[in-house]
C-alpha cells in the first residue's frame, strides 16, 4: 500500500516533521496566544498525527467524497485539521469544502493553493471533497494536531480503531 510506503520512509518523514515542527506549531501556537487560550511564554504540548494522510484522486471520476465531520470517525474536538494541497486546485477544479460552523450546511471552498496549508475545525465542521472531472490527478496531505489541555492523547472512542498514530512535541 501506498501509505505504508509513506508511513516508512525515512526522508519523507523528517520532511514531514520538520514541515510541522518548525512552521505549522509555531504559527498555532501564536494563534492561541492571540486568542488568549494560551500565555506565549510558557511550554505547549501539542500532538501531530504522523504520518499523515495522503489522499490521491485521479480524473475524471463522478468518486467524491460525503460531507462529514470527523468525530463520526472517533475525532476530539481539542484536534484542528490541517490541509496541504500537492496539486493546483486550477488545474483538478477540486476543492475542500467545509461549514464555517457546526451544522450551518454553508460549504465554501478552502480554496488552498498548491503549496499552501490551511486549517479548519474538522471534528465538528463537516466538510467533503468533490469529484474530480479534470484530466489531472488531485494529490493532497492532511493531519490532525492535538493541543495539551484540550485533546486527551490516550482517548478511543468505543467502537473505533486507532488509525492514526502521534508524535508528541512540546515548543
Amino acid at each position: 500500500y501506498l501509505s505504508d510506503a509513506a508511513a516508512s520512509d525515512a526522508r519523507f518523514l523528517d520532511v514531514f516533521d520538520s514541515f510541522v515542527v518548525e512552521k505549522v506549531l509555531p504559527h498555532f501556537k501564536e494563534r492561541l496566544r492571540a486568542a488568549g487560550a494560551h500565555e506565549g511564554d510558557k511550554p505547549l504540548t501539542f500532538y501531530y498525527q504522523r504520518p499523515p494522510t495522503l489522499r490521491i484522486q485521479p480524473g475524471p471520476s463522478r468518486a467524491y467524497v460525503r460531507a462529514h465531520n470527523d468525530a463520526e470517525y472517533g475525532h476530539q474536538n481539542g484536534e484542528l485539521n490541517f490541509w496541504l494541497p500537492l496539486t493546483s486546485r486550477r488545474k483538478t477544479g477540486v476543492d475542500l469544502l467545509c461549514e464555517s460552523k457546526e451544522g450551518v450546511g454553508d460549504y465554501h471552498p478552502l480554496k488552498a493553493e498548491y503549496g499552501e496549508v490551511v486549517s479548519f475545525h474538522g471534528t465538528s465542521c463537516r466538510h467533503y471533497v468533490g469529484a474530480n472531472h479534470s484530466l489531472w490527478t488531485r494529490v493532497s496531505l492532511d493531519f490532525r494536531v492535538g493541543v495539551e489541555g484540550f485533546f486527551d492523547a490516550q482517548w478511543q472512542m468505543a467502537g473505533t480503531t486507532n488509525d492514526h498514530s502521534r508524535r508528541e512535541v512540546t515548543l
